[in-house]
């Protein structure tokens, strides 16, 4: 029961200072179906109440765990109330504390019958301690891995495995007998899918997977990452992520990587570091695949051995398909940029048309120029030669330097190219008319001031 489970262990009766309240006050002394008289109140949370009660033929101690009135109101949260119940008692594995009776008060509330355990839980066993020795926490371990195997099989996944829920006990010459408690947010592959709604957070911050905590769909891998959360705690006295507030654990749990164990306690093993650390993957594909992994990892390095690993090759990976939604961040980030594209094109189209004219004019600037030179090049004269008369005077000199007509005809070239006016062809103006002298106008017409 998590959220009275740690006020179950100590003696009959430990509520606190201030007592008992009024609300749990009016069963005290009553009777219950004719058989388990009410002793004493040994916690209450959120969702109910646990009383100590006896059984009244078998004069045997018994726990009697009654949700609150106002909570019978509400059909999901009776029908957890009832799953639990029904999970622990099918599971039949005893390091998972016993359910044995169910039913109704007369106010309308519903409650049912478990063990009594006298014992403490693993919260309060690690902070009396500070931190366990490798063998405590091995012992501890591979208990609550037979229990959670078992419910697995079962097709029962707990999803809120944490110290406050692992009691231990005494039981005959066994000291820390574990008993697994609380499988109130327990999913059952049989079950109602109602009560795991797709998007739903539910579980403990400190000890959740980082599926559970974006809300997807787990399976029973996120009760062995809430393992290794455990198995880190008991050796190290302190949890792999911590955060003032609870998105900066989820977000922890989801992208950051824990400090290894060893960095915290160095005579802790490196094989017992690197199974906590398989466990605690962030990707469930890479963890162990079943609680018999890591059961049989755990036997191994107890013995001194190393141990295997996960089976990541042979088993298919068993994790629902990611539901597709659209997060707020990704609707927003979207739209503004759409906003910044629109803003671009707005600004490219007004720049494009902006230098229309510009070009245009450029072009028809670079046009003249072009076709003037065309112009140059097609009428370009043909070489000089020297007229007939002055041959005899050239003689022989103009035989040996050929090139003296050629720098002569260039030159030519280059100055018709200096005057262009030269080039051009003469306009023929057309003879200006005269006009003939017209009457003698009115003054008065050209002035009217006058």
């Amino acid at each position: 029961m998590g959220d009275s489970t740690r006020t179950i262990a100590g003696p009959i009766g430990a509520v606190g200072a201030s007592g008992p309240t009024r609300v749990a006050e009016w069963l005290l002394g009553q009777t219950i179906d004719q058989r388990y008289r009410v002793d004493s109140l040994l916690g209450e949370g959120g969702m109910g109440l646990v009383y100590r009660v006896t059984h009244t033929r078998l004069n045997k101690p018994l726990a009697m765990k009654v949700l609150r009135q106002e909570n019978t109101r509400d059909p999901e949260v009776l029908a957890r109330f009832r799953l639990e119940a029904e999970s622990a008692s099918n599971i039949g594995n005893r390091h998972i504390i016993d359910v044995s009776d169910f039913g109704e008060l007369s106010d309308g509330s519903t409650y049912f019958i478990m063990e009594y355990l006298d014992g403490l839980d693993l919260i309060a066993a690690i902070d009396s301690v500070d931190r366990m020795t490798e063998e405590r926490a091995l012992h501890i371990a591979i208990q609550v891995c037979r229990a959670l195997g078992a419910a697995h099989e079962a097709g029962i996944t707990h999803r809120d495995l944490k110290p406050e829920n692992v009691f231990l006990i005494r039981r005959e010459d066994e000291e820390d007998f574990v008993k697994v408690l609380d499988f109130g947010i327990a999913k059952v592959g049989h079950g109602p899918s109602r009560l795991t709604r797709a998007g739903e957070v539910l579980g403990t911050p400190h000890y959740m997977s980082p599926e559970q905590c974006e809300g997807e769909g787990v399976d029973h891998r996120t009760d062995i990452y809430a393992l290794g959360v455990l198995l880190y705690e008991m050796l190290t006295g302190h949890v792999p992520h911590d955060a003032d507030t609870m998105m900066g654990i989820l977000t922890k749990h989801m992208h950051e990587e824990p400090i290894p164990p060893r960095v915290r306690v160095p005579h802790i093993s490196e094989e017992l570091e690197t199974l906590v650390m398989r466990c605690l993957e962030k990707q469930p594909e890479r963890r162990y695949q079943t609680m018999h992994e890591v059961l049989g990892d755990l036997e191994l390095v107890r013995a001194g051995l190393q141990p295997v690993g996960p089976d990541t090759w042979t088993l298919p990976p068993t994790r629902p398909p990611r539901p597709w939604r659209r997060s707020a961040f990704q609707v927003y980030a979207g739209g503004l940029a759409l906003a910044l594209l629109v803003l671009v094109a707005t600004i490219a189209m007004g720049t494009s048309q902006k230098s229309e004219p510009e070009k245009a004019a450029a072009d028809s600037g670079q046009a003249a120029p072009a076709a003037e030179a065309v112009d140059l090049t097609a009428s370009r004269p043909a070489p000089l030669l020297p007229p007939p008369m002055l041959a005899p005077l050239l003689g022989e000199d103009a035989s040996r330097a050929p090139g003296a007509l050629d720098a002569l005809a260039s030159s030519s070239d280059a100055a018709t190219a200096r005057s262009p006016k030269a080039r051009a062809k003469p306009v023929r103006r057309k003879p200006r008319r005269r006009s003939k002298p017209g009457p003698a106008r009115d003054p008065s017409i050209l002035d009217p001031w006058n």
